[in-house]
């Protein structure tokens, strides 16, 4: 009876788990497909989409959603995908949903991309101004607060890549970027995207210590 019991949990436990799994996996495939497609509608210069990239940090891995390399310089992007009302500023360490009357408390997403623009520029010797963060809000939520010139809605993409800014690369750089990007980051798999799950709880029970 205890054995049936446990072999029914556990098998009910791995279905669950498989249903999160594509769940997660289609909301990203979703946020990826709309970057990409604005991208892609909008951005007309000489440029390379990477997405989903993690990258080994001396803490243990980064995952950067989106990068474009472009002749004008290397775009390292965050996303969320959230709705309601958006409260917070750059220097806050925790930024606020509200959704009806529910509250929710979120990391800074600029402090966090600021950690990824690290490991990429920690590839490179180039000036910092050719390196630039972005957060992109996906969804349908609304910025209440000065969150600063690098917090932007997915329909103002296309408009903040255009922006005019001087040409830094010429192609061979740009192949030489993507290239060492390429050469570094981990493989895409369901392995890589367990270690960082597993870094990410181990950085943040090390914070609460």
């Amino acid at each position: 009876m205890i054995a049936s019991y446990l072999v029914t949990t556990f098998l009910f436990s791995i279905l669950i788990g498989l249903a999160v799994g594509a769940w997660w996996s289609t909301r990203l495939g979703q946020r990826q497909g709309a970057i990409a497609a604005a991208v892609q509608r909008h951005f007309h210069r000489a440029h390379k989409i990477m997405h989903h990239v993690t990258m080994p940090t001396r803490t243990g891995t980064t995952e950067i959603d989106h990068i474009i390399i472009a002749d004008t310089g290397i775009f390292i992007i965050e996303t969320k995908h959230y709705s309601g009302l958006i409260f917070g500023t750059p220097d806050d360490t925790k930024w606020t949903q509200v959704l009806y009357r529910a509250r929710r408390r979120f990391q800074n997403p600029i402090r966090q991309n600021f950690g990824h623009l690290k490991a990429i520029r920690n590839l490179f010797h180039f000036p910092d101004e050719n390196f630039i963060p972005l957060v992109v809000f996906t969804g349908s939520a609304t910025i209440k607060t000065d969150v600063g010139p690098g917090v932007i809605r997915l329909v103002e993409l296309g408009d903040f890549l255009n922006r005019p800014r001087p040409v830094v690369f010429n192609k061979d750089q740009m192949a030489m970027i993507i290239g060492r990007i390429e050469l570094t980051r981990l493989d895409r798999s369901s392995e890589t995207d367990e270690q960082h799950i597993n870094n990410v709880r181990a950085m943040l029970l090390k914070r609460r210590r």
